[in-house]
C-alpha cells in the first residue's frame, strides 16, 4: 500500500504580495488574485482521486482548499497545528 501526500501553500494574501511573513499570529484573507489561484487549482486538480483534504483553520488556508474540496466532493477537515 502506498500513500501520496500533496502539500499546497495558500493563495496570495496582502502580506505575501508585500513579501511579508505573517505566520499563524495573523489571519489575512486571500486577495482577489489569491482566490483566483485557489479556483484555478480546484479546477485543475478537482478531478483527481482524493482521500481527504486536511487544512489549517486559518482563513487563507481554508479559502485556498475550499474550491478543491468543492470540485472533488470532499469535506474540508481543518486541523490545528498545520
Amino acid at each position: 500500500m502506498s500513500l501520496t501526500l500533496y502539500f499546497l501553500r495558500h493563495g496570495q494574501t496582502s502580506f505575501s504580495r508585500a513579501n511579508a511573513f505573517c505566520g499563524s499570529g495573523l489571519d489575512p484573507e486571500l486577495t482577489e488574485d489569491g482566490q483566483q489561484m485557489a479556483e484555478a487549482f480546484g479546477n485543475c486538480y478537482g478531478d483527481m482521486t482524493w482521500a481527504a483534504a486536511y487544512v489549517s483553520p486559518l482563513r487563507r488556508a481554508v479559502a485556498t482548499a475550499t474550491p478543491l474540496c468543492h470540485h472533488a466532493g470532499l469535506t474540508l477537515r481543518p486541523r490545528n497545528g498545520l
